[in-house]
């Protein structure tokens, strides 16, 4: 279920391709250091943050992905996913437990969790342990960007409707009523919006 929308609305560093296999996505290439715990991406630029009318409101960047672990890591937001971060990011459990006040936790500050805007398009993680499969996690809906002023205006309320949040995937949600329809329309400024057929 966390895949449904998520994988339409929001693309993410890497995808999967119709036979199972990973491509480039808003991330156009990627390295890592000799141990591999340092990852580093270069993304696609000129990438557009858009309403749920369609209409563009900012460029998708590196401190897109940095904004929405760190909502992902707060307590208060009570993400059912933030386990899966735990498990390869460098010191995301402990900020997690530092902020909700875990007896015997320490209370680090985020710039010390392994995810960095290097600059406007570079985005560097580092990893707690070797993590052969951490290019598959990347689809994850918990290493999705999101629009971080946005993040901080609706906190909680974030992605609670088609006009609480960003779309910058192959389709942004037209339209929401709650147990009774969502509407999808594609979105003309993804980068792939060629290669999607169904408007």
């Amino acid at each position: 279920n966390e895949f449904a929308i998520g994988a339409n609305v929001i693309d993410t560093l890497l995808e999967y391709d119709n036979k199972g296999n990973l491509e480039a996505s808003l991330a156009t290439e990627w390295t890592y250091d000799d141990e591999a715990m340092t990852w580093t991406f270069k993304l696609r630029e000129g990438q557009k943050w858009i309403d749920h009318t369609g209409a563009a409101v900012a460029d998708v960047t590196a401190q897109d992905f940095v904004d929405a672990m760190k909502y992902v890591l707060t307590p208060e937001y009570a993400s059912s996913t933030a386990n899966l971060v735990f498990s390869v990011i460098k010191n995301a459990e402990a900020y997690y437990n530092g902020q909700a006040g875990v007896e015997g936790a320490d209370v680090i500050d985020f710039s010390e969790v392994g995810v960095k805007a290097v600059d406007k398009y570079t985005l560097q993680y580092t990893l707690s342990k070797e993590v052969p499969y951490f290019l598959s996690m990347l689809t994850y809906v918990c290493f999705m960007p999101a629009y971080g002023p946005q993040l901080d205006t609706l906190g909680a309320s974030f992605g609670t409707s088609a006009d609480t949040m960003y779309y910058c995937g192959a389709y942004y949600i037209s339209k929401f009523e709650p147990q009774v329809q969502m509407v999808m329309t594609k979105n003309a400024n993804n980068w792939d919006a060629d290669n999607v057929f169904i408007n």
